[in-house]
């Protein structure tokens, strides 16, 4: 089933995104949110992802994937690594990565923003995981 998970993020993440007014590349979105969420099955294994999106007034796309994980206290180390998949990617495509203690038990919730403008490159024409 975790290996599932991704796909079913990005073709959710398609459909959402094509109802919500967000300006910025949506190919691009879609990439970031599938490897925010395949990093949390990563690193995670078991146990509840969740995965929220919206855009806020200054048209800025909000993508929080919550896990059970513990906190992610060497997220530096995890943004300046490989630049193929993960965290590292998802900066060098235009996201701001954050994390902060989920509000409920444990866990963390993985925050990106996306500003419409601000993209590194292109995703590669398969974003297949």
């Amino acid at each position: 089933m975790e290996a599932n998970v991704p796909r079913l993020a990005r073709l959710h993440s398609r459909t959402r995104l094509g109802m919500m007014a967000w300006s910025g590349p949506r190919g691009v979105a879609v990439r970031v949110i599938t490897e925010v969420v395949r990093n949390a099955v990563q690193h995670v294994g078991t146990g509840r992802i969740t995965l929220t999106m919206s855009v806020d007034e200054e048209d800025v796309l909000l993508v929080d994937v919550a896990d059970p994980g513990p906190g992610h206290d060497d997220l530096d180390e995890c943004l300046a690594g490989g630049r193929e998949t993960g965290l590292g990617l998802v900066r060098q495509l235009g996201g701001e990565v954050s994390w902060f203690p989920a509000e409920a038990d444990s866990g963390k919730t993985i925050r990106v923003r996306m500003r419409p403008g601000e993209f590194g490159r292109t995703p590669s024409i398969s974003e297949t995981p």
